[in-house]
C-alpha cells in the first residue's frame, strides 16, 4: 500500500517545525554557544527559552496536520509574529559584519580549547535571516489565506 499524504497538510506550520526543532535542541544541550562570553547563571533562562521553543514547535506540528479554519489562521499569525525577531537579529548580524568576526574568533580560540566551526552553530546570519523570511511569509500567507 503506498503512502499518500495525509488530507491537510499546512506547509507553513512544518517550517516552522523544521526551523525551530533543532535550535530548540541547540539552545537546551548548548546554551554556552548563545553567548559570546560564557554566562553559566544564564544557561536556565537559556534552556526554558529552549523548551519555549520547542512547546511552539509541538504546537505547529498538530497544526500542521489538521484542515484550516479560523483558529489554524490565528495561531499561524502569533507564529509568524515570533520570527520578526530572529530575523531582525540576522539582518542586524549581517549590518555589524558579525559572520566574520565570530570566525576570526573561533579561529583563535581552536588552539586554546575552543569550540570548532561547525559545533553549534547552525548556519549564520544570512541562512537565519533567509530561513527566518521564509517561515516569516509562509506564516503570514496561512494568517491571511489559510482556511480559505
Amino acid at each position: 500500500m503506498p503512502l499518500a499524504l495525509p488530507p491537510a497538510l499546512n506547509i507553513p506550520f512544518l517550517i516552522h517545525v523544521f526551523l525551530e526543532t533543532p535550535a530548540s535542541l541547540n539552545f537546551f544541550f548548548r546554551p554556552n554557544n548563545q553567548l559570546s562570553s560564557p554566562a553559566p547563571q544564564a544557561h536556565a533562562l537559556i534552556k526554558q527559552y529552549a523548551v519555549l521553543l520547542l512547546s511552539s514547535s509541538l504546537i505547529a506540528l498538530v497544526f500542521a496536520f489538521r484542515e484550516a479554519d479560523d483558529t489554524s489562521r490565528r495561531v499561524a499569525g502569533a507564529l509568524a509574529v515570533y520570527h520578526v525577531a530572529p530575523l531582525m537579529r540576522a539582518v542586524e548580524r549581517i549590518g555589524a559584519g558579525v559572520e566574520g568576526k565570530k570566525e576570526r574568533e573561533r579561529e583563535a580560540l581552536r588552539g586554546v580549547g575552543g569550540r570548532g566551526k561547525a559545533e553549534g552553530d547552525l548556519g549564520g546570519p544570512w541562512v537565519h535571516a533567509v530561513m527566518h523570511a521564509s517561515a516569516l511569509g509562509a506564516l503570514m500567507w496561512e494568517f491571511g489565506c489559510g482556511g480559505k
